[in-house]
């Protein structure tokens, strides 16, 4: 017979369990709990923006004014900011629009770009460095010059490359009776930037029984000049070199159409022969089509447009050099 003594030790031993117990669950709890610091990174919208790369000249170099036999400093700072990653190969960088008998010791073959990252879902920003170059300004005096004035021009010329992403409404049978359900209709895909300066701006999708066409508006809106992709038409970009012809510059070529993965690029047109497509006053048309399109229902699927090229642009500042004596 258990006595009043032993049924309240019994109690106090199960309180004791449970008081027990409860701990071990909150202690538990706390450590599942993802802890301030070590959430995980979650991935940004990073494709926006109509910028590749961003030049500036850092801060007096070159100098304002200075005078000659002095050293002749320049450096350029070079940003991606953009979302394909710039640098090695033919990419480069130029100095130009002075004399090269007044400012010596600065070549006329650029130098390389640095392999710079652009931005990702998990890298808001993209990969900077700087180039330097090293002349001398000869005396002035000697060839009786009072003052001079250049127009110091720094130049990139590189590769980069557009990709835009949207999703489309594909509707095998538009003309079918109403009493099909449909979960979208076919209408204008706006894309905006795409982190590049070459932009899809829209997509138009026209549908028919069996096909759809699209009709792909792209445009120049980085503000530089757009020329063929490849090492050959960047070698000539060069202010030093023979200069893109008029069947080089305003081109960009269309690596890829897809639509869910399956490319459909065979059906676009006007390309030429390197699959290249030719803007008009920064603007151009891609005339794409899916044909041979299965079942009854409409459905949401990835487009996705990959265009490549190459790209020019340009940064100035005026400098005025007087002789010493």
């Amino acid at each position: 017979m258990n006595t009043p003594q032993t049924i309240n030790n019994h109690q106090t031993k199960i309180h004791a369990m449970k008081k027990a117990a409860l701990i071990t669950l909150l202690i538990l709890l706390v450590a599942c709990q993802p802890q301030s610091g070590t959430q995980p990174q979650q991935p940004q919208d990073f494709r926006t923006g109509t910028q590749a790369i961003s030049l500036e000249f850092l801060s007096n170099l070159p100098p304002n004014r200075l005078f000659d036999r002095d050293p002749f400093n320049v450096v350029v700072q070079v940003e991606n900011k953009g979302t394909s990653k710039i640098g090695g190969g033919s990419d480069r960088i130029y100095l130009s629009g002075f004399d090269h008998n007044i400012i010596t010791g600065i070549g006329t073959d650029g130098k390389a770009i640095p392999i710079l990252d652009g931005r990702g879902p998990y890298l808001p920003r993209g990969g900077f460095d700087m180039l330097d170059w090293k002349g001398t300004v000869l005396a002035l005096t000697d060839k009786r010059i009072d003052k001079y004035q250049p127009t110091i021009l720094a130049t990139a010329c590189y590769n980069y490359e557009t990709v835009a992403s949207g999703q489309a409404c594909i509707d095998p049978n538009p003309f079918a009776a109403a009493s099909i359900e449909k979960i979208c209709t076919p209408t204008t895909v706006g894309l905006g930037s795409q982190g590049a300066p070459i932009a899809v701006s829209s997509i138009s999708v026209e549908p028919a029984p069996g096909r759809t066409r699209f009709v792909i508006s792209i445009s120049n809106a980085g503000g530089g000049n757009v020329f063929k992709n490849g090492a050959q038409f960047l070698s000539k970009c060069s202010p030093y070199g023979s200069g893109l012809g008029y069947d080089e510059i305003d081109y960009v070529q269309v690596a890829d159409v897809t639509l869910s993965g399956i490319s459909i690029r065979q059906s676009c047109k006007p390309l030429d022969s390197t699959g290249h497509l030719r803007l008009s006053n920064g603007q151009a048309q891609l005339f794409c089509e899916l044909s041979n399109i299965q079942g009854q229902s409409p459905y949401l699927t990835p487009i996705n447009v990959i265009l490549r090229y190459g790209y020019r642009q340009s940064i100035s500042k005026q400098v005025e050099i007087r002789p010493l004596s």
